[in-house]
């Protein structure tokens, strides 16, 4: 079968066939050159990549020239452009970022946004630091040598929680669920979840964005200690990882989890605490504090959080967040974060975590119908909390 010809590039913008070189601080997004493809070990797509994305979406080293082909003809045709994320002070190929289904370019606003790691390459925000190159590029106005789109959309499979983690950290947010709408590779269906990212979103809150770091600093309670992750918390992180993604979670698994929680974080990423034990230092759960001082939550940050199970049931989640929330709403002339809101959210089937937000005096104001997936598969509501810096002081 004879594939459709592609436009005569001399009919196609340039920027439009070959993507422009993109650089952060770590990476460089570039075309992808012909001896790209993946030749070693880990390289091409495992496990993950099979179950969670379409067929023939990352190359194997046998495919990677038709994939090639297919990505040039489609940039050819002025809709998609496809970048080689590579590492900046090697040029080694680590992934791939695209962004498609742009349209014709007459009246064009939107795009989709597409990405995937080689499995060597994960664990390090990676990911999160291409997307960002590339919204920042998308939202660019034409005259200033951007796309000039106005909105980026993602989607991913429900239980790719890797995936829906790195879009929520990249800013955009969630807009729905589609029952069953997504056929993997061994014919099974899934449940779909999508994403968007608005560019007055992330213009309106670009300049209110701190450059320095965050780190997570130590935190003292009763019986509690709030600390960063340490390599001797391993064991007792793949344990509770593990439990509480409900799937198997192995050392190298929670060696990737804890590695991109150890970046510097600038600005208005993550910020991970292990909850330990005062009087052993062995811990017993941990609490995200992520989309810090996003557009999509100006002033503010969402909580997550999760118990050890040999942990549960002595209220140390609960000593561990009333002495949180002060350092997270406090001034930074005190030594806080000096946000405004915190907010969380939990299904309406977990009434312990619903009690634990209610105990540390966080409000419950409002609840998403049919927004989760329970484990067997049934929409679920979520329940949203939220708490202002000047209650807590109240």
């Amino acid at each position: 079968m004879v594939e459709p010809s592609a436009p005569s590039p001399e009919n196609v913008p340039c920027s439009q066939i070959v993507p422009p070189v993109l650089e952060t601080s770590r990476l460089r997004l570039r075309p992808w050159r012909d001896t790209d493809g993946p030749t070693g070990p880990g390289e091409g797509p495992d496990a993950a990549s099979l179950r969670f994305m379409p067929g023939g979406a990352q190359p194997g080293p046998d495919d990677f020239p038709t994939w090639l082909a297919r990505r040039r003809l489609d940039m050819a045709a002025g809709a998609d452009l496809h970048w080689c994320i590579a590492a900046l002070a090697t040029d080694e190929m680590l992934g791939n970022v695209q962004i498609f289904r742009m349209g014709p370019a007459q009246g064009r606003f939107q795009g989709e946004l597409g990405y995937w790691l080689r499995p060597g390459a994960r664990g390090r925000g990676c990911a999160r630091e291409a997307i960002e190159a590339v919204v920042a590029h998308a939202f660019r106005p034409l005259a200033d040598g951007g796309l000039g789109l106005t909105r980026i959309h993602a989607g991913a499979d429900s239980e790719n929680l890797a995936s829906r983690s790195v879009l929520r950290s990249a800013g955009f947010t969630q807009w729905g669920t589609n029952h069953q709408a997504w056929r993997r590779t061994d014919g099974s269906l899934a449940d779909g979840v999508y994403f968007e990212l608005l560019a007055n979103e992330r213009v309106a809150g670009a300049d209110a964005q701190p450059a320095t770091a965050l780190s997570p600093g130590l935190l003292e309670a009763e019986r509690v200690r709030l600390r960063p992750w340490s390599d001797q918390d391993l064991p007792r992180l793949v344990e509770g990882l593990a439990d509480w993604m409900s799937s198997p979670v192995d050392e190298l698994h929670a060696g990737a989890w804890l590695a991109r929680r150890r970046l510097p974080q600038q600005g208005s990423q993550i910020l991970s605490w292990c909850i330990a034990d005062r009087s052993t230092d062995e811990a017993v759960g941990n609490i995200d504090a992520f989309d810090i001082r996003r557009p999509v939550l100006p002033g503010g940050c969402e909580l997550g959080y999760w118990t050890h199970p040999d942990s549960r049931g002595e209220g140390l989640m609960t000593e561990a967040l009333t002495r949180l929330l002060p350092h997270l709403l406090g001034s930074t002339e005190s030594g806080g974060l000096g946000l405004r809101r915190v907010t969380a959210r939990t299904s309406e089937l977990n009434l312990a975590s619903q009690s634990v937000l209610r105990a540390v005096r966080m409000r419950q104001w409002g609840v998403a119908p049919r927004a989760s997936i329970a484990p067997d598969g049934s929409a679920v509501s979520q329940v949203h909390f939220a708490v202002l810096a000047d209650e807590l002081d109240g």
